[in-house]
């Protein structure tokens, strides 16, 4: 069994091992980045979808906006607010939207369309640039 370490040396260790907790934060972080769906397998690369639905798991209105892009064959990743606060801070932020899920992010060559609610038409038109 190991002795309890003292204060000083406790924080002594621990200053030596922030650069490696900086690292399992930014592991943890990647771990927990969007998972991402699709219409076919319910999997796609997050760098082949423009679009990105904010939602939670107990929204019905984002579970009709997932089936609606799904049955549409329209890929999309989902971001649970639940899950990622932060990231869903930063989409209300640069939408000027409210608390209001599912908020839809769309992103088109140098512009980004959002969406409120669960509009599956107004998602399908601004993917395809209308």
């Amino acid at each position: 069994m190991t002795p309890l370490r003292s204060l000083p040396s406790t924080l002594a260790l621990l200053a030596r091992l922030a650069p490696f907790a900086l690292v399992a934060a930014v592991v943890a972080v990647a771990l927990a980045a969007p998972s991402t769906a699709s219409a076919d397998s319910g999997i796609s690369s997050l760098s082949t979808s423009p679009v990105t639905v904010y939602g939670a798991k107990w929204c019905s209105a984002c579970r009709t906006l997932e089936s609606g892009l799904k049955d549409r064959k329209i890929a999309f990743e989902v971001v649970d607010v639940d899950d990622n606060p932060t990231a869903f801070a930063r989409a209300r932020a640069a939408s000027g939207a409210s608390n209001a899920i599912p908020l839809t992010s769309i992103t088109r060559s140098s512009n980004t369309v959002w969406v409120v609610g669960s509009d599956i038409d107004a998602v399908d038109r601004a993917q395809r640039g209308e």
